[in-house]
């Protein structure tokens, strides 16, 4: 059948005039990750509870994504993002997503899901402005959690950046005086709960329930003066499970409302409904002072409290059944939290600046959602370097060998002295006083307070295993101990020279040196820990040609700790720690076109007093290229 030329005509305008109202946007993403071990896979630090099959140092495999943006009107947007599933190689060909470790298979399609390189649907959004004089926007869908603060409901990590579900309401009721920002939020059922879930896998729970988990927010701001502006932000987590003596319930111990004896149960009778119990709840409220007023400087001032509480009934104690590893402390908790810091402007000399920063979190401050990695709220280099965050639900996993790591700060009570200089010279002198507040005798750290197993010794994070067999000291989340009595300080001197030689030739140092010290139990002096510990850094970097710079550097560390590993009963050791990483960082952009390549080598020897030393040869690099269009 001919179609008539005017029909034609009128098609191709329609599907021009309906192209017109898409944006669609793309990126392949390429990594290549190598190391002088014989494991392999695409990521250096999966996930240390359960093994997956994408784990390793040695590999290389590509992601494609995909985003789709459509005008529905004027007023009203919609989006989705589409991403090949992580963790196929370039070798992983054939694959269809079937697992079948348990047998003799030679067909290539054996690796599971994450090898078959399946498109996922990964976050998807409605956003309108709709004509309500008290709404400003509304979403529906995917978000990041920007909008409330590490404290609270934090920013999720850049992996998890579209998982996030909920529906969100942005309005003024009045321009300057009160701006609000609401939310509910589909709990994640992997890491907002005890045990790291809203239920699943917990012994305690028969029948999970997590589709009606939700965590509630709210956001006040008010413009109370000029430069001066107040933020109120309160949350709540709720993960609840269904009431098993219900007799409407599934798995219901009562489907008759009669006991084991044939008795009716008081109170039990069939009415269409099922009844529920909060398993876990968490409340977070926090208010935060900005004043900008003053041209020579500004402050900041942010406090809060937090309420946590879990039924012993319906959470398994992982504090007694995992051996110390569980996100919060079991029981029911009040915490607090304060933190002021003020900036100076060119105090004296141009470019001279000046911080100061007081923080105090109480040894009960529990935020199960807040921010898990990828954030920062202390001015502090802190201990390892990468971000210092207010919870134990911190996120170093899912990351590479040249990924910064974060650290929990629940229980720091200290002050920290930032003087930096910005110039032809950069210069950053640091010098923070740090006391505990989880410094106790006789902690219940067997049933009430997790201590994630390993509490002894600076962690390393350059050679860091979960299970801890090449002895990398604390975990990043251990705060709490049965006998602490800890007293630390961070000193930070770094430079950054612009020469001016050539295209722009830099020259770089950094030394830190931490003393850190803990009288552990108060009854003897025998046990005391005594950590010194130098850690120093040397960087050249040059442009050799628009886009592309070139980093050649090495840092060297030093360790003297003094018992720091053992128990009263068997006696402490001394260990002295001795590392050199040298290395190259190449980057290069061109026009959407970036690549970076990372090579390093890193020797370490741990010389142990009560065990046999540890020496370590490791190369290993990492390259990354990503088109985006």
């Amino acid at each position: 059948m001919r179609r008539p030329l005017a029909a034609l005509l009128l098609w191709s305008a329609s599907a021009h005039a309906e192209l017109v109202n898409f944006d669609l946007s793309g990126a392949i993403y390429t990594k290549w990750l190598y190391r002088n071990n014989d494991s392999q896979g695409l990521l250096s630090h999966g996930n240390p509870f359960w093994p997956d099959n994408l784990s390793g140092d040695n590999g290389v495999g590509s992601e494609f994504e995909l985003g789709i943006k459509g005008r529905v009107g004027e007023n009203v947007e919609a989006g989705v993002r589409l991403q090949s599933r992580f963790g196929a190689l370039w070798q992983d060909w054939w694959e269809n997503g079937d697992l079948a470790y348990d047998e003799v298979n030679t067909s290539g399609e054996s690796l599971g899901m994450n090898h078959s390189q399946y498109i996922k649907l990964r976050g998807y959004y409605v956003r309108a402005s709709l004509p309500i004089s008290w709404v400003d926007s509304l979403l529906v869908g995917s978000s990041d959690f920007g909008m409330f603060n590490e404290w609270t409901i934090g920013k999720v990590r850049f992996i998890d950046r579209d998982n996030g579900k909920g529906v969100f309401v942005q309005g003024t009721l009045h321009p300057e005086y009160f701006r609000y920002h609401t939310a509910i939020i589909a709990l994640p059922k992997l890491f907002v709960g005890p045990g790291w879930s809203t239920g699943i896998g917990d012994p305690n729970i028969r029948n999970p329930f997590w589709s009606r988990d939700l965590a509630y927010g709210l956001r006040m701001d008010s413009d109370v003066a000029d430069g001066t502006r107040l933020t109120l932000i309160g949350t709540h987590t709720r993960d609840s499970e269904i009431d098993l003596t219900d007799p409407d319930a599934v798995g219901t111990i009562y489907p008759t409302c009669q006991d084991d004896l044939g008795n009716p149960v008081p109170g039990c009778e069939p009415d269409g409904a099922v009844d529920t119990y909060t398993r876990y709840s968490n409340s977070v409220a926090t208010l935060e002072a900005q004043v900008d007023a003053w041209s020579g400087g500004s402050f900041n001032f942010i406090g809060g409290y937090s309420y946590s509480t879990v039924d012993p009934a319906l959470a398994a104690n992982g504090v007694a059944l995992n051996e110390g590893v569980f996100p919060i402390p079991f029981g029911d908790f009040h915490g607090t939290f304060a933190k002021a810091r003020a900036e100076f402007f060119d105090v004296g000399v141009s470019g001279l600046s000046l911080k100061l920063e007081y923080f105090n979190i109480s040894e009960h401050f529990v935020t199960i959602f807040g921010a898990r990695r990828e954030a920062d709220v202390l001015l502090t280099d802190g201990f390892i370097e990468g971000g210092q965050l207010p919870t134990l639900n911190l996120a170093n996993e899912f990351v590479d060998f040249d990924d910064a790591w974060v650290e929990s700060i629940v229980g720091w009570h200290g002050a920290t002295a930032l003087l930096e200089y910005v110039g032809d010279v950069e210069l950053r002198i640091e010098e923070t006083f740090l006391g505990y507040n989880t410094n106790a005798q006789f902690r219940d750290v067997d049933t009430v307070y997790p201590t994630f197993l390993h509490s002894d010794g600076y962690t390393d994070t350059d050679l860091y295993d979960y299970a801890n067999v090449l002895d990398r000291g604390r975990d990043p989340r251990s705060v709490y101990r049965r006998f602490q009595d800890r007293l630390s300080s961070i000193s930070v001197l770094s430079a950054l020279f612009h020469t001016g030689v050539g295209e722009g030739l830099d020259f770089g140092v950094k030394a830190k040196f931490i003393w850190d010290s803990d009288g552990r139990e108060g009854s003897t002096t025998e046990d005391d820990y005594l950590g010194l510990l130098t850690r120093a850094k040397l960087w050249v970097s040059y442009p050799f040609t628009l886009g592309m710079q070139v980093t050649l550097g090495s840092a060297f560390d030093y360790w003297l700790e003094e018992n720091r590993r053992g128990s009263p009963e068997q006696g402490y050791g001394d260990d002295t720690t001795t590392k050199v990483r040298p290395y190259i960082d190449f980057r290069y952009a061109y026009q959407g076109f970036e690549v970076r390549y990372s090579l390093e080598y890193l020797y370490k020897l741990h010389e142990r007093e009560r065990d046999t030393d540890q020496k370590f040869h490791v190369v290993r690099s990492k390259a990354e290229l990503k088109v985006a269009w």
